[in-house]
């Protein structure tokens, strides 16, 4: 091929690879994917704790988007026989899945992010309790104490009689020695605390149980 030939098509394939890049540039950038729920927002909705699948009900429990943070999952367990509003405890997650409170006063701030050692005011240590028993005297100690927890780096198997799709989230209590444990499958949660390094064969004797319950319907 002549030289004059060959440097004519090379000039051309840059010239049409310059303008490519340069139609590329005025093109707008895709907008980026939007990210992925986190896996604490299976907590998401109205849940209920009976005696018996179908007896009475003991426990309510709504976790929903906080209207001031909507970043958050806030809530509160409500005895439903009633009870004091100013007594309830209430909790709260992160969406992002890194962080949770637990309050018996309404959580007027977020939580701090940071390490697990930062310290911070904690309630009274939750002690083991029969199933049943009402645990809010133990845990809800000190009118204005809020205890914040952040998320633990290992992972946790559910127990081997947990429901299909059951996935654990556990959460360890800044400047403190409790674990919060989390249990949820669509149509399932269980909530419970107990102390850090416990052998397995005597964790569950030490976990005092928070809420242990159904999904329900949201008015």
């Amino acid at each position: 091929m002549p030289r004059s030939l060959i440097a004519f098509t090379l000039g051309a394939s840059l010239l049409a690879l310059g303008c490519s890049h340069a139609e590329a540039a005025k093109r707008p950038a895709s907008p980026p994917s939007p990210a992925a729920p986190a896996d604490i927002d299976a907590v998401r909705g109205c849940w209920i704790q009976k005696v018996e699948p179908d007896g009475r009900a003991t426990l309510l429990l709504r976790l929903l988007p906080d209207r001031e943070r909507a970043d958050w999952l806030t809530g509160q367990l409500q005895r439903a026989d009633g009870d004091d509003p100013d007594k309830r405890l209430r909790l709260m997650f992160s969406r992002d899945g890194q962080h949770a409170a637990m309050a018996t006063a309404p959580i007027v701030s977020a939580p701090m992010s940071g390490h697990a050692d930062a310290p911070v005011k904690t309630l009274r240590s939750a002690k083991a309790r029969k199933p049943g028993a009402d645990l809010m005297p133990t845990l809800v100690a000190n009118p204005s104490g809020q205890v914040e927890y952040v998320r633990s780096a290992t992972t946790a198997a559910p127990a081997k009689n947990a429901a299909a799709g059951t996935r654990v989230i556990e959460y360890l209590e800044r400047g403190g020695g409790k674990r919060l444990r989390v249990e949820v499958s669509a149509e399932h949660l269980k909530l419970s605390v107990s102390a850090t390094g416990l052998r397995p064969q005597n964790a569950k004797a030490q976990q005092a149980v928070l809420f242990d319950g159904g999904r329900d319907g949201c008015d």
